[in-house]
């Protein structure tokens, strides 16, 4: 009978070590979900404010710059508007 309960005694501590564990590990759980509800609202925001529309200067005052900085550039208007085109462009392609 000494043996029984000496044994019981022992599961007895075992499971309370287990049920230890076990509330540790909920908790542990539970702050991980909150951290990645975090992160995603996170990423959300992130995401959408990334989302953003570059604004280019006309073309005409582009050239005009560059005729100021580069007097013997042979680029001119519709060159520039190809280049704000591409540029456009590639920003759209960019926030899809």
């Amino acid at each position: 009978m000494k043996a029984a309960n000496k044994q019981l005694a022992e599961w007895d501590a075992e499971l309370n070590q287990l049920h230890e564990r076990n509330g540790d590990l909920g908790l542990k759980v539970q702050m991980l979900e909150q951290e990645l509800k975090e992160a995603r609202r996170d990423r959300q925001a992130n995401k959408n404010s990334a989302q953003t529309v570059a604004e280019f200067p006309e073309p005409a005052d582009l050239l005009n710059q560059l005729k100021t900085r580069r007097k013997k550039s042979r680029v001119e208007l519709a060159d520039i508007d190809a280049i704000l085109g591409l540029l456009a462009a590639e920003n759209d392609s960019n926030l899809v």
